[in-house]
């Protein structure tokens, strides 16, 4: 009876066990493989793959890089050169792309939602076979009046109908569901810079931790988003069905089925458009000034306020007006998360944007409850990040292109020396925190002073300058600039 009950008991044990992992991976958190996280030392990354289409290219981060790999991240960065297309694709794994330079027109298919976009003008061709038909058809009874209006009611049909369509720009911050086939066109006179981060550990990729790319049309023969599929040409998805079934399927000859299949097509995903891109959007409004602010939602928002299909997908946040941090002559910072932008509640993911003039900082600080992924877009600034034994994994210098992986909790501080830095971050979680460990609304700012005195060894004079002397929140001077500022009074 002993040996049941203790059997019993080791077998509820393991079910407890069992739903609190199944709990986990439900929360969106991912299981980590053994030594996954191994963080001592970290780099400053670069691409290491570039693929290059007819018009433009693709370049890769690594994804099995191990910082990348424990974040859970891949990342790639897009350029689509003047008048260039990027063919619709979609993935697995949720999507947020940063505008870096340029402009250009954005659509989304998202399954199930209609085509709201509507050409509503007959061309100039059917318009006139129309007036020619109205001419030869003689006087019809009663009975062939109803079929007259059908067929005149096929003719006024629309020519062409899509879902929404969206004017991008530099500073734009937008994200794609998983299985939402996106496109993008470059409608402006520079190449179009797209910095994107997959989060492949999102709880929504059910696959493994592998990005993959789901080509609707195009035909790479070059390979794929880093990692073991670069050794692979990469088809779209037409190609592995049969010509019959595709003509079967979309009511076409089986000629024009093939055509789909783009087996003799080497310009990879990145296509030039020959003659004018014609899609129906609205006018662009003039000048293209920063969205009007919207009511942020709440967790207490029933969704019919804005439905998936109609949902904002995008949000510029290179407005100084933006700004959710700001002083002048040091620097700003924006930040965009799921009360701004509500679909990145969908897909749990938030980003910041950050800019600090020369000889500034950011105050040391650390994610509470993500990864970052910070990528500079312009400028240079020194980076130093802290683990959580107290050692230094990072102190480098970080230029125009490069990115940095932060874990959770991992302290860091940015500073910029004589020149301007700016930077985009991605993060793993749709409300992304921080704590700094200086400033007004910091760590030491909450502590008793007895408590940092001794837990410092240092007099209670000492601690209060440590605790009181900075006043900022976020940004500040650099020492450099106020060694300068000091000597520069004493010579006067």
């Amino acid at each position: 009876m002993g040996k049941l009950s203790n059997l019993l008991v080791a077998t509820f044990g393991v079910l407890l066990v069992l739903n609190g992992c199944l709990a986990r991976q439900s929360l969106g958190v991912p299981p980590q493989l053994q030594n996954e996280c191994n963080l001592d030392n970290l780099d400053v990354l670069e691409a290491t793959e570039t693929i290059k289409s007819e018009a433009g290219q693709i370049e890769y981060w690594d994804h099995n890089h191990p910082h990348l790999r424990c974040a859970g991240v891949s990342v790639a960065r897009y350029v689509i050169e003047q008048g260039g297309l990027y063919l619709p694709t979609f993935f697995t794994s949720p999507k947020i792309s940063y505008v870096v330079q340029g402009k250009g027109i954005s659509g989304r298919v998202v399954p199930g939602c209609a085509e709201t976009f509507m050409d509503s003008q007959p061309m100039q061709g059917e318009q006139q076979g129309q007036q020619g038909r109205r001419q030869e058809q003689p006087w019809q009874g009663q009975g062939q009046q109803g079929q007259g209006q059908q067929g005149q009611q096929q003719q006024q049909g629309f020519r062409d109908m899509h879902q929404k369509v969206e004017h991008v720009r530099q500073g734009d911050v937008f994200a794609i569901t998983p299985g939402s086939a996106h496109w993008i066109y470059n409608s402006g006179e520079q190449p179009l810079v797209i910095i994107a981060l997959l989060d492949i550990a999102n709880y929504q990729n059910q696959l493994d931790r592998n990005p993959r790319v789901f080509r609707l049309a195009g035909n790479n023969q070059q390979g794929g988003f880093g990692g073991s599929q670069q050794q692979q040409e990469q088809k779209n998805m037409w190609s592995g069905f049969d010509a019959q079934i595709i003509a079967q399927a979309l009511k076409i000859d089986v000629q024009l089925a093939q055509e789909l299949q783009n087996q003799q097509d080497s310009r990879g995903n990145i296509v030039r458009v020959k003659g004018p891109f014609q899609v129906v959007r609205p006018p662009l409004r003039q000048p293209y000034e920063s969205e009007e602010r919207r009511r942020p939602r709440g967790p207490q928002d029933n969704g019919l306020e804005e439905t998936i299909c109609s949902m904002r997908s995008h949000e510029n946040i290179d407005d100084p007006a933006r700004a959710d941090v700001y002083k002048p002559n040091i620097g700003r910072v924006t930040s965009v998360n799921s009360y701004t932008l509500p679909i990145l509640q969908y897909i749990r993911l938030s980003a910041t944007r950050g800019l600090i003039q020369g000889n500034a900082m950011v105050l040391p600080k650390y994610n509470m409850n993500a990864n970052e992924i910070l990528y500079c877009t312009g400028g240079q600034g020194r980076i130093q990040v802290v683990n959580d034994n107290g050692q230094n994994v990072l102190d480098q210098q970080v230029q125009k292109g490069q990115l940095v992986v932060i874990p959770q909790g991992f302290a860091y501080v940015v500073q910029s020396h004589g020149n301007n830095f700016e930077w985009i971050s991605f993060k793993t979680n749709e409300n992304a925190m921080i704590s700094t460990l200086a400033g007004r609304t910091s760590l030491l700012r909450g502590l008793p002073l007895a408590v940092i005195s001794n837990g410092f060894q240092v007099s209670p004079e000492e601690a209060r300058r440590i605790k009181f002397n900075t006043l900022e929140t976020t940004l500040t001077r650099s020492a450099g600039r106020q060694q300068q500022y000091i000597e520069e009074i004493v010579e006067a």
